[in-house]
């Protein structure tokens, strides 16, 4: 008895249904791209949009300029040098501050802090900190709890 074999078809159509989607336009999948991801093709859409109105508002101003490119692009660089060189000096001190009160030296000397806190002690006076307004009032009416 002669058996006859079961031909597959799922592998068929598989190379049909991947041979198909190669041969759809673009517009076909940018279609299904919007149908089954709209939050990113808005995204899309509107970086492109926005892209486009920058271009065209950067060209309008420079056409409105009565300066070269070469000028423009010198007083561009210029600025971004001067905003660099600026960072830099901030970022310096910054991190001076940072490696000071690291190695245990404060900005005030300990016999200045030690002064201070004899005097606050003379006085009776406290110290100021800042406090936001309602923290304060629910502090007064011993609304927090701890």
């Amino acid at each position: 008895m002669a058996t006859t074999k079961k031909r597959s078809t799922t592998s068929s159509r598989s190379t049909r249904t991947s041979s198909r989607k190669q041969k759809q336009s673009v517009a076909a999948r940018a279609g299904r791209t919007v149908r089954d991801r709209p939050y990113a093709s808005a995204a899309i859409a509107t970086s492109a949009v926005t892209a486009v109105a920058a271009l065209a508002a950067g060209a309008f101003f420079f056409s409105r300029s009565n300066r070269s490119l070469k000028e423009t692009t010198d007083d561009i660089s210029g600025r971004v040098k001067d905003g660099l060189a600026e960072a830099k000096v901030k970022a310096k001190s910054v991190a001076g501050r940072v490696k000071s009160r690291l190695d245990g030296h404060a900005e005030k000397s300990q016999a200045e802090i030690a002064e201070e806190a004899l005097t606050l002690k003379d006085t009776g006076a406290k110290t100021n900190k800042p406090v936001d307004p309602m923290v304060s009032d629910q502090l007064k009416a011993g609304a927090v709890a701890y």
